[in-house]
């Protein structure tokens, strides 16, 4: 990654000039340093995007009681085996 970043590094400073020349001067190249973080006094978040970050984790969280019951119904003779991988 060390080119890329050396890549993208010359492209910044042509594209952005003097304020990218203080980021780099306060950040980090690669390996982050956590005594930067800064967490501030308030936060804020968009509910629209939590809902939507909960659905699309919901859809794993449901996969593996679905598969189960499928498995439980196969075991039982309910649904039957159309094909089995090696």
């Amino acid at each position: 990654f060390h080119i890329v970043i050396l890549r993208e590094e010359k492209f910044l400073k042509e594209a952005l000039g003097a304020p990218y020349q203080t980021y780099v001067a306060r950040v980090p190249r690669f390996f982050p340093n956590l005594s930067l973080y800064d967490e501030g006094d308030t936060g804020s978040f968009k509910p629209r995007l939590l809902l939507t970050t909960l659905l699309d984790g919901l859809v794993f969280l449901v996969a593996l009681p679905a598969f189960e019951l499928i498995d439980g119904a196969q075991q039982s003779g309910v649904l039957p085996v159309l094909f089995r991988l090696p």
